[in-house]
């Protein structure tokens, strides 16, 4: 898999492509219907000859200026067409589409077996890959296998999977399809499969303005107008803007078409190397094979986005020159090479182990337990501490995650003290989850804390806190911002008032002793980033990248912390933030070791925020130079990985598990 900045080029160099097809194939409809529209309302009869005759292009019979008026006409019904679809589709984000399919909320307190297990997939995947778990929805009425991701970025993302799929498909298959859709969300693709929505429904506009005109003129020649020829008119002008529209939309889904068939085979590759199992993923498709309802999707929607789902929603179309996915038996033979094609004959609901049975048998009563799974607590944990402390090279922390991820995720979750994992999948639950990880230790602090929840808070969080305490003496400090990950599909659930006395419950505590400490900072940091664009969202920025060096003084307070962080001598501080700086080449010399008063966490927070909006090389740079400054010393602390965490949510740069650790002991303050 290649890294996030490998993909988001790939990314940028497909829309570029994308925007260069589309933008061609606007300009011909464009200038036919100008072309038509022009001889149409200048139409003389006496001179016939002249205004037909295309090679004739003196400004006296092409007046050019009322061509290009008719031009901007109708070019404005394209962009105002792409531009409703898209702010509509943006108003709503990916739950918009989800819903529009008939799909339902999983909420993350399910205790329907099927509905667990696929959660716990996704939480396992979200965690390894170092995104927050989306929000699932379920499509009930949808008996054939398929899945999708929605969502204009990782922020507001979401899964959709059919009933289906959770049914037919064992942990493994569908453990496949959910690492394909992972794929999308990291690879930047849900932003692509958007604007192709929304450029669609522009050039669809002058079709559906050809119907509508087509069927007015042939409503008036039947009407009080008949004979007046106003009927026929309106009959010509829109057969012509019927036949251009949709000859346009012809060549505008053959264009589709392509793009989202190359995404798929980048897609399944990438599953591939998250899951380390080509087999499951195989498997999965081989069973759409043999499956009488394949992978269609019935709801009438479904057309609309078709170039999202993890195979093919629709009837197979005309030589597949249509179909937004490649061939299923080549998409199998790229996973398993020796299929033949000798599809099941017959597929059956996936059989439940009789260890998951027993095991979701046994935690009836707690139903976030993990069934078919390690148990909680002993020797999950164990192996959790192993694999930290295994270590690999940090510097894969900015590469596409992979197999070893995906199983500390698992034991991460498995690790958890089930009280608190429980409680991070309600709202009541999630919002004690993250007021316990605030309180402080000093017994005084905390009573002072525990005073101003009273006030703050709904009795029911009270009272899953108080519950949920003695369990956090438990909780690793590695866990704390994963599970934050974990509780953010019920924290988007709360209604408005919910949040924001949600927020002003995280505020008070953090400045209940007077001062931010770095876990608070990082904290606030990943909760905002991902609750405010569901509360309050805005219209995205239309500002240009500013260049880096515009940005040396946000650069030099960033990597100044960090080093100032992890090594307490100021010397050696210094020294891992010259080498650092090294990867910024001859620019270099931009920046600077800084004192500790100019790099407050206020500073820092504002740096962040300038940073955020340098272009993708930039981004690259700081976080590979942030890299270096804590890894320096060949060691990490909690303390540095919460911080690293940070600082990437704020590039939205995804960073997988660390595959290494190390205590906090002798950790500077902040």
């Amino acid at each position: 898999m290649r890294d996030f900045f490998a993909q988001q080029y790939m990314a940028r160099r497909n829309t570029f492509w994308l925007i260069l097809y589309f933008t061609a194939a606007v300009a011909v409809i464009v200038a036919l219907v100008t072309v038509f529209l022009y001889v149409l309302t200048t139409f003389n009869l006496g001179r016939l000859y002249v205004s037909l005759t295309p090679f004739n292009l003196s400004p006296r019979q092409w007046n050019l200026a009322i061509m290009g008026k008719i031009a901007g006409v109708v070019l404005a019904l394209i962009l105002v067409g792409t531009g409703y679809k898209y702010l509509r589709l943006r108003s709503g984000g990916g739950s918009l589409i989800a819903q529009l399919l008939g799909g339902r909320v999983i909420y993350p307190d399910t205790r329907d077996f099927y509905e667990r297990r696929l959660l716990n997939i996704i939480e396992e995947m979200a965690i390894a890959s170092g995104v927050t778990v989306p929000t699932v929805y379920l499509l009930d009425r949808e008996g054939g296998i398929n899945a999708f991701a929605a969502g204009f970025s990782r922020e507001d993302a979401v899964l959709g999977v059919t009933r289906g799929a959770v049914q037919y498909l064992t942990r493994e298959e569908l453990q496949g399809v959910i690492a394909h859709e992972f794929s999308h969300i990291l690879n930047g693709d849900m932003l692509i499969n958007v604007r192709l929505q929304g450029i669609l429904h522009g050039i669809l506009v002058i079709g559906l303005l050809g119907e509508i005109l087509l069927k007015s003129g042939f409503a008036s020649d039947q009407g009080r107008d008949r004979g007046k020829g106003g009927g026929f008119y309106a009959v010509l002008v829109g057969l012509v803007l019927l036949v251009v529209g949709y000859t346009g939309v012809f060549v505008a889904r053959l264009i589709k078409s392509a793009v989202a068939r190359q995404r798929e085979f980048l897609a399944d590759a990438s599953a591939v190397q998250f899951t380390r199992n080509p087999l499951g993923l195989a498997g999965a498709l081989k069973k759409i094979g043999g499956l009488a309802a394949g992978s269609k999707i019935r709801d009438p929607h479904a057309s609309e986005i078709s170039h999202m789902f993890f195979g093919n929603g629709l009837q197979e179309s005309w030589f597949n020159v249509f179909s937004t996915h490649p061939p299923l038996l080549s998409r199998i033979q790229k996973l398993d090479p020796e299929f033949k094609g000798d599809f099941p004959a017959r597929v059956e609901f996936a059989p439940v182990s009789e260890e998951e049975a027993m095991m979701y048998a046994a935690s009836a009563g707690q139903p976030g337990s993990l069934p078919g799974e390690i148990p909680a607590g002993g020797e999950g944990r164990h192996v959790f501490i192993h694999s930290l402390a295994a270590g690999r090279p940090l510097r894969e922390v900015i590469v596409g995650p992979h197999g070893d991820h995906l199983r500390l995720a698992r034991e991460m979750i498995v690790s958890l003290p089930p009280p608190i994992r429980d409680a991070a999948r309600n709202g009541f639950g999630a919002r004690a989850m993250v007021f316990g990880l605030l309180l402080d230790g000093d017994p005084a602090i905390r009573a002072k804390q525990l005073g101003l929840l009273e006030r703050e808070t709904d009795p029911e969080v009270r009272q899953e806190l108080a519950r949920l305490l003695p369990d956090f003496a438990e909780l690793f400090p590695e866990m704390r911002l994963p599970l934050v990950d974990m509780a953010m599909p019920a924290l988007k659930s709360l209604s408005p008032d919910q949040y924001a006395a949600f927020k002003r419950g995280v505020d008070q505590l953090m400045g209940a002793d007077g001062r931010i400490d770095l876990f608070e900072y990082a904290l606030r940091h990943v909760l905002l980033r991902h609750l405010e664009p569901r509360f309050h969202p805005h219209p995205p920025s239309l500002a240009l990248s500013r260049p880096l060096a515009q940005m040396g003084d946000e650069i030099s307070c960033v990597l100044s912390l960090l080093s100032r962080l992890g090594h307490g001598d100021e010397n050696l501080a210094r020294k891992s933030l010259m080498q650092a700086v090294r990867v910024f080449g001859k620019e270099m010399k931009r920046f600077s070791y800084r004192p500790a008063r100019e790099c407050s966490l206020k500073g820092f927070d504002n740096a962040l925020k300038i940073l955020a909006q340098g272009g993708i090389e930039t981004r690259q740079l700081v976080l590979a130079a942030a890299l270096d400054c804590i890894t320096y010393d060949e060691k990490i602390t909690i303390r540095e990985a919460e911080l690293f965490r940070a600082i990437a949510e704020a590039l939205s740069c995804p960073v997988p598990l660390w595959l290494t650790g190390h205590s906090d002991e002798g950790a500077p303050e902040a």
